[in-house]
């Protein structure tokens, strides 16, 4: 059937054109990029397939940096253990040498200095091992500072040992603070005949327990010190930096001087604030007025003074008002040692993690290196000398001691360095293996690709023939009306 409105043979022409173009362009596509899914339409299940693959393979990558950097942590860790190792080693030779008694005391003298240069070379090795910000071999338990009123330090961190004789120089400086929170607190002095009073305080200026400052029979201590009354002793002692509240007055209201007789267990209790204190009593105003020692500041039978409170409810300052030194000890039950934030955070070691798995869909892995402190602290060996014989006997225990945990540090690291390598060469393997497989999903083959080309440009060539001679159609219906 000859027609002028429609000519069917082009128009089948025409679509085997377009067709044909669609391919090409397709062929193109990936010839171009390289991939044969260049978008989810070509093959939407491959596409996901692909991309998970793709998030297997990156992270695998992360990982085994990630296992790169933990190994350089371990050897980095693991070398300077060894270094402490060999001076450990070094020590122990010293100790036994310290150990014979052949030496004179400036001979082990002489050892115990090289001792402590070991000593000081593993807290350096400790404090300045460093990679990547971490300091694997420094303390996990850093000493923080005590947190002070004012210039005041807290009771403890002036009597370490409980029990134990400390010498101190008095005056109207406190001596310390007690934190809130301490029980059965015992405070005695030994005012080695010249006379030394203790005192204390609340932070808002309450006179607790001590000598008086004025009235009908000031003490001799306070006025030799230039406080006469309330108004000198809120200006001279009662300030910021000795640990008293801002705007602080001299009270003493609540003042325990003593009883009729003095007594060390306690001549005279209180109570304030839910806390009861016995006081000694100052006995140097206990001494014969009659031959004039009573309150001039020396003593003859009772050097020795004493406050005890069951608990301390609020924190309190202890004040030793004289002109010398004495000696004092502190027992307790309970004694908080509160510690201050350090301005700049000290050098710690913590707990490394290392992801060993990151697979999509998949729980991450991880694994830790655990804290390894060498320092002297950790280590036992803080305060150590090998000055005697029980000394350097407590010694060669604790540098036995120091060598078994740190040849379980270089253990622990030498199995996780063996374990990461592991994990890296498995990673290696399965990036490899995965890449293969997206390949045969993602990758154009362009073998095929080609093939593809040049059978398509033959097939439009062939079409652009048969569209000349599809277009011939109208010329034959000209021609019959011609005829």
């Amino acid at each position: 059937m000859l027609s002028i409105n429609t000519n069917h043979s082009a128009a089948l022409a025409k679509q085997a054109m377009n067709n044909s173009a669609s391919v090409l362009g397709e062929v193109i596509e990936r010839l171009s990029s390289g991939s044969r899914i260049n978008s989810a339409k070509e093959d939407a299940a491959g596409q996901a397939i692909s991309n998970r693959m793709t998030a297997n393979i990156n992270a695998d990558s992360v990982v085994s940096r990630g296992l790169s950097d933990a190994i350089s942590y371990a050897q980095t860790a693991e070398g300077s253990l060894a270094t402490v190792s060999d001076l450990l080693i070094q020590a122990k030779t010293l100790s036994v040498q310290a150990a014979n008694g052949t030496l004179s005391d400036a001979d082990r003298a002489s050892v115990n200095q090289a001792y402590q240069q070991i000593l000081a070379g593993i807290r350096d090795i400790s404090e300045q091992t460093e990679i990547f910000g971490q300091y694997p071999l420094a303390t996990d338990d850093p000493d923080l500072p005590p947190a002070r009123l004012g210039n005041v330090q807290p009771i403890k961190n002036r009597f370490p040992v409980a029990g134990q004789y400390y010498t101190f120089t008095s005056g109207i400086v406190p001596l310390a603070y007690i934190p809130a929170g301490a029980t059965n607190i015992t405070i005695t002095i030994d005012s080695l005949s010249q006379d030394d009073d203790v005192q204390l305080f609340t932070r808002d200026g309450k006179h607790l327990a001590g000598t008086p400052v004025d009235g009908s029979d000031p003490d001799y201590t306070w006025a030799s010190k230039g406080i006469t009354d309330d108004a000198s002793a809120t200006a001279r002692l009662l300030t910021s930096g000795n640990g008293f509240s801002t705007g602080a007055t001299y009270d003493d209201s609540q003042l325990l001087q003593g009883g009729a007789s003095w007594a060390l267990s306690g001549s005279a209790t209180e109570t304030y604030n839910g806390m009861t204190l016995a006081y000694s009593g100052d006995g140097d105003r206990y001494e014969d007025t009659s031959t004039g020692d009573n309150n001039n500041g020396t003593i003859r039978n009772n050097p020795l003074e004493q406050i005890h409170l069951d608990k301390v409810t609020e924190d309190l300052i202890v004040v030793v008002v004289g002109n010398g030194s004495f000696t004092s000890k502190l027992t307790w039950g309970t004694l908080p040692e509160p510690e201050a934030a350090p301005a700049v955070p000290p050098k710690q070691s913590r707990p490394f993690d290392v992801v060993t798995s990151a697979d999509f869909g998949q729980q991450m892995q991880t694994d830790t290196l655990a804290p390894t402190p060498t320092d002297l602290k950790t280590l036992g060996l803080k305060n150590t000398t090998l000055l005697n014989d029980g000394d350097v006997s407590v010694t060669m225990k604790a540098l036995d001691a120091a060598l078994n945990k740190v040849s379980g540090y270089r253990s622990h690291y030498g199995s996780k360095i063996n374990r990461y390598e592991s994990n890296k060469a498995v990673l290696a393997q399965q990036s490899v293996d995965t890449q293969s497989a997206r390949s045969r999903i993602q990758d154009a083959d362009y073998a095929q690709e080609a093939s593809r080309l040049a059978r398509t440009q033959i097939l439009q060539q062939g079409q652009g023939a048969v569209m000349k001679i599809a277009s011939q159609s109208p010329e034959a219906v000209l021609a019959l009306l011609r005829g």
